[in-house]
């Protein structure tokens, strides 16, 4: 792994709406003191219990889980370029509880911890910015929970894949992560997730291609599945 240059870091510094009312100078100060590393498939970005920093995705997709006190692995979220994690143990203080994994040859940038609370300290709107994050991020994470104990698995894949379908800006797009690892973030089986994908196939809401790819067919019906 190898780290880049200046302006390598000042760009993927510059994908983070967290930074986008920083001047270029202070967002210049920060890719200074910031780390870019490349990770290969399956490499973790970072383990349970190492120390804090902000890590922000410059190229590539990353995996957040951790595993359940049954043992079972849970899927928190896949981050896209742009994305980041870390803002949690950085106002806590506390060690990193989960693991990031590379799904595909990646580049992160690392502020570390001591930088980051300077930040912080010099510009409040930063630290409010962060603040909403994880708010919006506790919020998703509620509506999640909620979801998985008052719907069913076929009403929760519905709704995601709409989700997918609006962040991608298509109705033909590419599944984030396996089905092992969807089936982990709505609270099912890949045997089950399966059917259920089959099913909105078979009912003409879904073309379901090779590579993982979905093309909504009917996203008003999708809309109404399993209500």
């Amino acid at each position: 792994m190898a780290e880049a240059g200046h302006d390598h870091r000042f760009a993927c510094v510059s994908l983070v709406p967290l930074f986008a009312e920083l001047s270029e100078a202070d967002r210049r100060r920060i890719a200074e003191v910031a780390v870019t590393r490349r990770y290969a498939r399956g490499e973790h970005v970072h383990r349970p219990g190492e120390e804090s920093g902000l890590r922000i995705v410059h190229r590539g997709r990353v995996k957040v889980h951790r595993l359940t006190e049954s043992g079972n692995d849970q899927l928190i979220r896949i981050l896209l370029p742009g994305e980041f994690l870390g803002e949690t143990t950085l106002l806590t203080g506390r060690p990193v509880d989960s693991w990031a994994e590379a799904l595909e040859t990646s580049e992160v940038c690392t502020v570390g911890s001591g930088s980051m609370q300077r930040l912080l300290r010099e510009q409040p709107s930063v630290a409010l910015r962060m603040l909403a994050g994880l708010s919006r991020r506790l919020d998703e994470a509620e509506q999640q929970m909620s979801a998985v104990t008052g719907t069913t698995v076929g009403r929760r894949l519905a709704e995601h894949l709409l989700e997918l379908a609006a962040e991608s800006g298509s109705a033909s797009f590419r599944l984030p992560s396996t089905k092992k690892d969807l089936a982990s973030y709505l609270g099912t089986t890949p045997e089950t997730l399966s059917r259920r994908l089959g099913d909105l196939q078979d009912s003409g809401l879904v073309r379901l291609a090779g590579g993982g790819r979905v093309e909504l067919l009917d996203p008003e019906g999708l809309r109404d599945y399993g209500r």
